[in-house]
């Protein structure tokens, strides 16, 4: 906020530095006997080094990477500062996850690194694995077996690992919000605990308050439901109310920044949710509000990767024990729907009931969690669909009919609810390695080599060497200080990633965030008006299989901007 992220950073890495070699001086001196590293730290070192080691050297790639979460980094590692340049999709997006990354690389390697990118987001999604043992149980076994299948449910209830993107975040700050909460036994100190990562959350995505505040909900209604706060009430809802208002503050706090930066937001919001909308709705909603129920029951949608494709499974298998399955290249795939997650989590916490009562010695208080949490499923289910047919349908009816990143949205919560199990059930005293390795096989069915696509081919990645071409070509044009916006224009292909790659590969040159087509200009606008429209930018780029036909239209009609071809 204050515009003084460098020093801050480096600040932060020195009192780190400082203070832990001051740790090691005290300890060896005064001749300490407790451990020196407890065996939380350890376990978080460990995953520390393996998301560097596994990660360290893989590049950015998915689509959303580009269209904005990539390109706020490099903005903020360019320019150390939030707002740089302020140009980036979405500006009215909180970015937490880009402050993380920001911190790796510029401890690290001093400039932007897409490998220490995607490590440090790694780092960070697994950062909660070390509370499974908080309780110092070495349990060795049951924390190997845990972290693989929590570590593959992120594949599998919601995005892969390596993406940049918050939703796995989101998933993990909700779980580890609710598992201080029911770990903690003081509840009045949990709850200030719990309110940490439950205020953190608002500073993901815009989406990121509405699991703050189902967080909140779930807790406080256990708190109030199980506390007897008929005596002294004031001093025992005092931390119920600041918990709240910590939350509320943080997200204040950034409606606050973007106002400052003059930052308005461009996506559409959930005002167009109305009572009206609810009551009658048009005559796109049915068709969305099937496709929503088929996804949520049946499947229609899977959730996250969570989709077996036999045809693959059979070329996988052939290839590496020489056992041609071919009955399996015809087989239709099988996917997870949402119901299928919940009856998996219902048949987790049975299985587990005992060690999970403990948690709950107040009469019904493990009732109430589970109303709550089968409530909250309900209820963000039912605002999915209306955002979906009401919000995103006003911005793209394409991707509002094909529920476009579900998995993503619906995953997040999901996966929230099976980390909190998880880290409730890591001391069960009940011998379920058999149950956990049943789960453990029936995940890994589920492409396996998924999880590394940048590890498994040993040639770069096609989008990858699209980007270097990038680079090399267009290297000198980054450096002409006269040239601030760029215009790509495709023949007719409006979900071209060449224009996200140009985004992300050029900043800070500015390129058009909305796709332009020439079918579209020349469809739709006269000569005058496409002239209009492209005089705010300095240089025109082309791809080269689609060049002439454009070159020749403007060289006829008059036009004088600088072309680039991108061979």
């Amino acid at each position: 906020m204050f515009g003084i992220l460098q020093i801050v950073t480096y600040l932060l890495f020195s009192l780190g530095l400082a203070g832990f070699g001051y740790y090691l001086f005290d300890y060896f001196k005064n001749e300490r006997k407790e451990t020196l590293v407890e065996f939380p730290l350890r376990i978080f070192i460990v995953l520390f080094g393996l998301s560097f080691l596994l990660y360290g050297n893989t590049y950015f790639s998915a689509w959303d990477e580009f269209s904005f979460w990539a390109v706020a980094l490099k903005e903020l590692v360019v320019t150390n500062e939030m707002y740089g340049l302020n140009f980036t999709d979405f500006p009215e997006y909180p970015r937490i996850t880009t402050l993380i990354q920001y911190y790796f690389n510029k401890t690290i390697s001093g400039s932007l690194h897409e490998g220490i990118s995607i490590s440090a987001q790694v780092v960070f999604s697994l950062a909660f694995i070390p509370m499974i043992c908080y309780q110092r149980k070495k349990h060795y076994l049951n924390l190997i077996l845990t972290c693989i299948v929590l570590f593959l449910a992120y594949q599998v209830l919601c995005t892969p690992i390596y993406f940049l993107y918050a939703d796995n975040f989101i998933a993990m700050l909700l779980g580890v919000g609710l598992a201080f909460y029911f770990l903690i036994e003081n509840k009045q100190k949990a709850l200030l605990f719990a309110a940490i990562p439950l205020a953190a959350l608002t500073l993901t995505k815009p989406i990121g308050i509405l699991f703050s505040v189902i967080g909140l909900g779930i807790i406080g209604v256990n708190y109030l439901w199980t506390s007897n706060i008929r005596a002294q009430f004031s001093q025992k809802v005092k931390p119920l109310v600041i918990a709240g208002l910590l939350v509320l503050f943080t997200f204040g706090s950034w409606k606050v920044f973007i106002s400052i930066k003059n930052t308005q937001p461009i996506s559409k919001t959930t005002s167009q949710i109305t009572l009206e909308n609810i009551q009658n709705p048009p005559n796109h909603y049915y068709p969305i509000r099937d496709a929503f129920v088929d996804a949520f029951f049946f499947g229609g949608q899977e959730i996250g990767s969570a989709i077996l494709k036999p045809a693959t499974l059979q070329k996988d298998i052939k290839k590496y024990t020489g056992i041609n399955l071919s009955f399996l290249q015809d087989a239709s795939n099988i996917k997870i729907s949402a119901l299928v997650v919940i009856l998996f989590l219902i048949s987790i916490a049975l299985y587990n009931r005992k060690q999970l009562l403990s948690y709950f010695p107040k009469k019904y208080s493990f009732v109430i969690l589970t109303i709550t949490m089968f409530l909250a499923i309900i209820g963000y289910a039912i605002l999915l669909l209306f955002i979906y047919a009401f919000v995103f349908y006003e911005i793209t009816q394409k991707e509002a009919g094909e529920l476009a990143s579900y998995y993503r949205y619906m995953g997040s919560l999901l996966l929230a609810f099976f980390f909190f199990f998880s880290l409730l059930m890591y001391n069960s005293k009940r011998k379920y390695t058999y149950y956990i390795v049943t789960v453990l096989f029936l995940f890994l069915l589920v492409l396996p080599r998924s999880f590394f696509p940048n590890l498994f081919n040993s040639t770069t990645k096609t989008t990858v060497e699209n980007r270097w071409n990038i680079q090399q070509q267009f290297a000198s044009l980054i450096t002409q200080k006269d040239i601030q916006k760029a215009a790509f224009i495709s023949y007719d292909n409006i979900e071209d990633i060449t224009q996200y790659h140009l985004k992300y590969e050029l900043l800070p040159i500015e390129v058009n965030n909305e796709p332009i087509t020439f079918t579209a200009l020349t469809t739709n606008h006269t000569i005058s008006e496409i002239k209009e429209k492209l005089a705010t930018y300095d240089v025109i780029i082309l791809k080269q299989e689609e060049s002439n036909v454009i070159q020749q239209f403007f060289a006829e009609n008059g036009f004088e901007k600088l072309i680039y071809i991108l061979e």
